[in-house]
This record gives structure tokens, sequence and C-alpha cells, in this order.
């Protein structure tokens, strides 16, 4: 049997409502075809249908449609609908739900709606922030509103050894400018990529925001990062402070999200320490934990976390780019 990765590329109407067809499955297990006349059907399609539950279900995934484009979303959605129906009586026709293929991606899909929605439903159980969450919030963090500003930046992001990185800090700060530091790089033979960006304080990842919100313009500065190193050069920025009250709303909505990421990490982390995980064959010595946990009878441990300017660093950036809903 070939890895279910080597599966052919799935068709651009299947990648469109994945989402909601997985869950339109878990929906519809056991569930028996009713009456037309008794039912909410939004087309019949030879001997089947499709509900207009289905239609609402492939609009939840789409939170920031207007009003005025229900309808029009909403006639998309069915036309998409009436097409994976079509197709859907086909294999079936041509009994291809039973093959092993087949069989083993449509039970790790339903494996993944189910784990989702646990993971969701988990999530909601976290708390909403107070107003005093709020308040503390917007004082914490005055680059993002009271002194809040649109900041231009030219980027150099390096591939360089770690045993590099000082000696390469130095010179390129002797380098002062762009093109003086891209000679430098040039004739070191060193990889590298340059970019420009003009965004307020909101769109950077707050690490790399603490760091441009004290920089004056012309200044540079460097952050050690895998593969190497990435370089900020401040070109100019432009006050654009908000007030408590307009922010209010957005603060709000990121707080909230980062409390239920915390529920499900804390929850997730709990799972992993109090049940028994045993990795078998190539996988035994690769494991997490798997030269202290010996034979790994009892609950298998946490993977390490990592330190320095490593994977952790990276994720916590990742998570904190979360704060590009605060506009």
């Amino acid at each position: 049997m070939k890895p279910f990765n080597s599966l052919p590329k799935p068709s651009r109407l299947v990648m469109a409502l994945a989402p909601a067809c997985c869950a339109l499955a878990l929906a519809a297990c056991g569930e028996r075809r009713t009456d037309t006349s008794t039912s909410q059907v939004a087309a019949q399609v030879g001997q089947g249908e499709v509900s207009i539950h289905q239609v609402n279900l492939v609009l939840q995934r789409q939170p920031d449609l207007r009003p005025e484009q229900v309808e029009s979303a909403s006639r998309t959605a069915l036309e998409r609908l009436v097409q994976l129906e079509l197709a859907v009586q086909k294999a079936n026709e041509a009994k291809i739900d039973r093959d092993p293929q087949v069989v083993q991606a449509l039970d790790f899909a339903r494996r993944e709606v189910l784990a989702r929605a646990y993971i969701d439903r988990l999530a909601e159980t976290a708390g909403k922030p107070s107003a005093q969450d709020i308040d503390r919030f917007y004082d914490e963090r005055p680059a993002l509103f009271k002194t809040r500003r649109i900041y231009s930046v030219q980027e150099i992001g390096i591939v360089a050894s770690t045993d590099r990185l000082s000696a390469l800090q130095t010179r390129l700060t002797a380098a002062r400018t762009v093109p003086a530091m891209l000679a430098e790089l040039n004739a070191g033979g060193l990889n590298y990529t340059l970019a420009s960006a003009t965004k307020p304080a909101e769109d950077w990842a707050l690490p790399v925001l603490d760091k441009l919100a004290s920089m004056s313009e012309g200044q540079v500065e460097f952050l050690p990062q895998p593969p190497g190193l990435r370089v900020l050069v401040l070109t100019g920025s432009t006050p654009a402070p908000r007030k408590l009250e307009e922010a209010r709303q957005p603060i709000e909505q990121f707080l909230l999200n980062e409390r239920k990421q915390q529920k499900v990490d804390a929850e997730l982390k709990a799972m992993r320490g109090t049940t028994p995980v045993k990795y078998l064959g190539k996988f035994a010595q690769a494991a997490p934990g798997a030269a202290a946990a010996g034979t790994a009878a009892g609950p298998a441990s946490a993977p390490p976390v990592a330190t320095g300017n490593g994977k952790a660093e990276l994720e916590a950036e990742a998570r904190n780019k979360g704060i590009q809903g605060l506009r």
C-alpha cells in the first residue's frame, strides 16, 4: 500500500470544501434520508440531496461575510455542494469507498474532525478577560496603542552557523548602511534575503515590535534566529496612536484567544503526562524522553523544551502574531 501522502492532490473543489465536508461526513453518520417535503432540502441531486444545513455549515467557515454577501455566497456554496454530491454518487457507484487508501483517508479525516471538535469545545471553556484585564494590557503595551507608530523597515535574513554569528554581527555593525552590509555578505559568500515592509505596530510580532519601538531612524538591530541572523534597519516611522475605547474590542478578542490557547495547551500537556505512550520499531530510539523512559511502560515524558534561540522562541513569536487582530 502506498503511503497516505502519495495520494494524488485533490481538486480545487475538494480543497475548498474539505473542512466542511469532514464535518458533514460526521453529521451524516447514521443519518437516514428524509422526505423532502418535511426536510430542509436546498437541492435534489439524482437520488441524493443537499440540505440547507450543509450550505449553512459551509458559510460558517467564512466568518468575514458581510450581510449583503450572504445570498451570493450561499448560492456559490450550494453549487459546489451539488458538484460534490455528484462526485460522491459516482464514487459510490464505482465502490471507491472500499479502496484501502480511501478508507484510510476517510478514517483519518473523521479522527481529525473529532479531535478538532474536542479542542474547540475545550477552548470555549476559557474565561473572558475582564475590563481591568483590558485596561492593564492597554497600559502595558504603549507601543501598540498610546505611542503606536507605522514602521518602515528593511530586513535582511542571513544564513550562517552559530559560531560565526558574533564576528558577523561585529562586521555588519561596522558597515552601518544596508548597501555596505550587503557588500560584506557578498564578500563572505553568505546566503541572504532582502525585504522591505511598511506596517503598523500590530502587524509586527511582539518581540520585533519591542525592538522597533526603541529604535531611531537609521538604527540597526540584530535578532539571532535559526538558521542564522535577522537584521532590522528602521528606515522611517509615522505616529499613529490609538485610544483605549478604540482598542478595547480587539484587545478583548486577543486576550480571549490567548486564554483559549493556554487552556488547550495545558489540557493536552496534562493528558500527555498521564497517558502511557509507547513508541515502537524505528520510532523507539527517536522518541521524546526515550533514554530516560527505558521501556516506556509508564506515562511518556513531555518533549524537551528548546532553549536559547531555538524552537521555543520561534513558536512564541508565531503565537504573538495573533496581535495582528488589534486593528
